[in-house]
């Protein structure tokens, strides 16, 4: 498994994106009041789709297609919050260029889980 743990780690350096990120939800019908959301998410977007579908039959979610107008289809694996606490863990001491991300994810998580 660490082969594989190791090989989506590169592929997070190298195609994938984290984020991280608190922003202002505004009020709406079913809120009394605005309040602060959190964006917790990783995605990995390209244009090979076998490797797309690895990483969901490996890891969980789906390839979802993302078709583009006049360019090649791209396949998106994404996942978020809980799911992307549990990949983070599991990739981080293998990752080079995003490890300060996947630290941020897990960070949080931790400290939710103290409180």
């Amino acid at each position: 498994m660490t082969d594989k743990l190791a090989y989506l780690a590169g592929l997070f350096d190298g195609e994938g994106c984290v984020t991280y990120k608190q922003y202002w939800c505004t009020k709406r019908e079913d809120r009394p009041r605005s309040y602060y959301c959190w964006r917790i998410q990783m995605e990995i977007v390209m244009t090979h789709e076998p490797t797309i579908k690895w990483c969901a039959d490996t890891f969980g979610g789906r390839c979802i297609p993302k078709p583009r107008k006049e360019h090649k289809m791209q396949y998106r694996w994404r996942q978020g919050f809980r799911d992307a606490y549990e990949i983070a863990k599991a990739i981080e001491p293998y990752a080079v260029t995003k490890r300060k991300e996947l630290k941020n994810i897990i960070k949080h998580y931790e400290r939710e889980e103290q409180n």
